[in-house]
């Protein structure tokens, strides 16, 4: 993943705590197009001079191109506030062996998944297991992909509960495992969303951890009923994947 730096000299008397807010509506933005990574950049002010430093998936995420109208609205803003130019440059990867995400033309398909310790895009190629940029897709909703981040942020609550293991795990494992849960609805009517916009199959991946030993190949697909056991694991991960259903799934750890 790569690291970039935007940055303003501030050249006017405005207060430097309403244009530091300002930058932090700007980053929601591009949190919300899609273009930024986590919620975890570092903003902060030297002498007469905002910086941030948030993370990106490919070098060029934050090209004007792939700007909406609120994170260019808001970049104007910014500019006319400080009396300068924002400045954009990337500082460097996150580590040297970082991939590239998805460069396929054309999935065959997508699957949306997360966990509690990623920053990476919840939706992966289920071509070449790579993630992919959000910005990438049709605008989603108002210009952005924020019902999708909602979901992100809801099940790596869930994820996190589970981990930490004293607290709301039950409910929090029930909410990633259970095909009837608000999670796994909220989630699946997101894949519909997205299979609609690109006409790209999209599949969700159902968090799967039996407290027993027993889990099999052999269980059905817990919507439909039917057969959906993989003869070889797709991506060296996924064990089911019901094409009818929209669902990939793996072998509980404790089988």
């Amino acid at each position: 993943m790569y690291i970039q730096e935007i940055s303003i000299d501030i050249k006017t008397n405005l207060s430097k705590n309403e244009l530091f807010e300002a930058f932090e509506l700007l980053m929601s933005y591009y949190r919300g197009n899609g273009q930024t990574q986590g919620k975890i950049e570092s903003l902060y002010i030297e002498n007469n001079k905002i910086v941030t430093l948030p993370f990106t998936l490919k070098k060029n995420a934050l090209d004007k191109k792939h700007n909406n109208q609120y994170v260019h609205k808001q970049i104007a803003k910014i500019e006319q506030l400080g009396g300068s130019k924002i400045k954009f440059k990337t500082v460097g990867k996150t580590n040297v062996d970082y991939k590239q995400p998805c460069t396929c033309k054309k999935p065959d398909f997508y699957i949306l998944i997360t966990n509690y310790v990623t920053i990476d895009s919840p939706l992966t190629c289920g071509t070449c297991n790579d993630t992919v940029p959000l910005y990438k897709l049709p605008e989603y909703y108002d210009y952005g992909y924020m019902p999708i981040l909602s979901w992100e942020t809801n099940y790596q609550s869930c994820d996190r509960l589970n981990m930490n293991c004293e607290v709301g795990e039950r409910w929090a494992l029930n909410q990633m495992e259970n095909i009837q849960s608000q999670l796994s609805k909220q989630g699946r009517k997101i894949c519909k969303r997205i299979e609609v916009l690109t006409g790209v199959p999209t599949f969700y991946y159902l968090h799967n951890y039996r407290r027993y030993k027993g889990d099999n190949k052999k269980r059905p697909c817990p919507s439909c009923n039917k057969k959906w056991n993989l003869k070889t694991p797709l991506h060296d991960f996924y064990d089911f994947k019901c094409d009818a259903c929209r669902i990939v799934s793996t072998i509980s750890t404790m089988a």
